[in-house]
């Protein structure tokens, strides 16, 4: 059980191999499995054979990590939002955003406990939401739709993601309820 000591110091140039990109990466690797938790510089700096300080140096602090974990999670989210119609616009934002958020559950999780974390186009996507949204309810200034489409949507990704795989909500079943109450919402 032989213990390889890293040397102190910085690794020499012909051994840096580490980037933003590749920490970045590794991060959002380990936070998918773990959680928050396991994306500590020590747990990155082992995943990437490197030092805690050598992975700092790529994604600074631990909320500028996260800040480009989500930015890099959820790039090009606010364009999933296709359609003519506002009912069609919502159904693919929010199905685009559903798939995204179920596949980075952990770091949505983050994100909500600190809205400071909102990427660029995590609040774009919100206002297209708000947008179409307040068409198709008669301009409500109080986003009690959007505000019910997102906790919604938020809901379902937290029942998906720690419910057994036997008993598991499905994205289909979730699209279902969402066609239900934009084609109700709209009905009205």
């Amino acid at each position: 059980m032989n213990k390889r000591v890293k040397p102190a110091g910085r690794p020499s140039k012909e051994n840096q191999k580490l980037s933003e990109q590749l920490v970045l990466q590794t991060a959002l690797s380990l936070m998918t499995e773990g959680g928050v938790e396991a994306v500590s510089f020590r747990k990155l700096a082992e995943a990437l054979d490197a030092t805690p300080m050598a992975v700092k140096y790529h994604v600074g602090n631990k909320q500028e990590m996260l800040k480009s974990l989500v930015k890099l999670a959820f790039s090009g989210v606010a364009d999933g939002g296709a359609g003519h119609t506002p009912l069609e616009r919502l159904r693919n934002a929010l199905a685009s955003y559903c798939d995204r958020a179920l596949e980075h559950a952990n770091l949505v999780r983050c994100m909500l406990g600190d809205t400071s974390l909102m990427s660029r186009d995590i609040v774009q996507l919100t206002d297209n939401l708000r947008q179409d949204t307040r068409r198709l309810n008669n301009g409500d200034e109080n986003d009690v739709m959007l505000n019910l489409l997102v906790d919604y949507t938020h809901g379902f990704v937290f029942a998906a993601m720690s419910a057994s795989p036997d008993n598991c909500p499905t994205v289909e079943g979730y699209l279902r309820s969402l066609d239900w109450v934009l084609t109700t919402t709209a009905s009205d």
